[in-house]
């Protein structure tokens, strides 16, 4: 089912790698402790490394400054045996390979998307800085909904920034930012016509405030006080109103 995605994004057969990237890698170059080796030994089946987007072969610019280094982008296909420790898996990888990567996690018919912002690292230039992990829900491709059909449509590579490598990998980010804003409002159509910086403070917002929701909700189960149940129960009444104010926006 995995092909149902890289046909949307219309790739070129010459950017075409399909190599195998064997788990000793990892090992040997990751800083990886006993229980990551045991994650990506029971957890993964397999590593690939399917397309490489460059100069060479969509003639797009590299993009190099003293904090970005933006000259290839690596599309990496992790075959899961388990989907549970994903974002660990993601961490490891995206440090391991100096490379910008598009890691696509694939676990039977499911598929979840990661990117990462890399920076170069001023302490030590052989290694990059990775901040702002960024991943997709995991999505169902023998189910899609209609969000999902209109992220995938929308992943088409030679509708991306071509200005320069940086601008190309910006390009992916933001299809699964407004994807995730998505989730909330429903429609991708209208978030993908929104200023991003807006979609992603008012998602970022949201995101907050559903986590701060969960919190209070398990201090409401473990708290017997009639009193202070009831002042949970008004603090969570007030933060799901603001939320849904800023869902209002969002939807606007």
């Amino acid at each position: 089912m995995i092909h149902k995605l890289y046909e949307k994004m219309n790739i070129p057969k010459d950017c075409e790698v399909g190599n195998t990237i064997f788990k000793k890698l990892f090992y040997e170059n990751a800083n990886m402790n006993v229980k990551d080796k045991d994650i990506f030994t029971n957890h993964i089946d397999k590593i690939l490394w399917k397309y490489s987007f460059k100069e060479d072969n969509l003639n797009i610019k590299p993009y190099k400054t003293e904090e970005l280094d933006y000259e290839e982008i690596a599309v990496i296909e992790v075959l899961l045996n388990d989907d549970k420790k994903y974002k660990r898996i993601a961490e490891i990888i995206q440090n391991t390979i100096p490379y910008p990567l598009i890691l696509v996690f694939v676990k039977e018919d499911k598929i979840l998307l990661n990117t990462a912002n890399k920076r170069v690292n001023k302490v030590d230039i052989s290694k990059n800085t990775v901040e702002d992990y960024i991943y997709s829900p995991w999505i169902n491709l023998l189910n899609l909904k209609y969000n999902e059909e209109k992220f995938l449509e929308s992943l088409n590579i030679k509708e991306f920034s071509f200005i320069n490598i940086y601008k190309f990998y910006c390009s992916f980010v933001d299809k699964i930012n407004i994807f995730n804003a998505s989730n909330i409002t429903g429609d991708f159509d209208n978030l993908k016509n929104k200023d991003i910086e807006e979609v992603n403070t008012l998602n970022t917002e949201i995101e907050n405030l559903n986590l701060k929701v969960e919190k209070l909700r398990g201090d409401l189960k473990k708290e017997q006080h009639f009193n202070k149940r009831l002042d949970i129960n008004i603090k969570i009444k007030n933060i799901e109103s603001k939320r849904n104010n800023l869902i209002e926006k969002l939807k606007a």
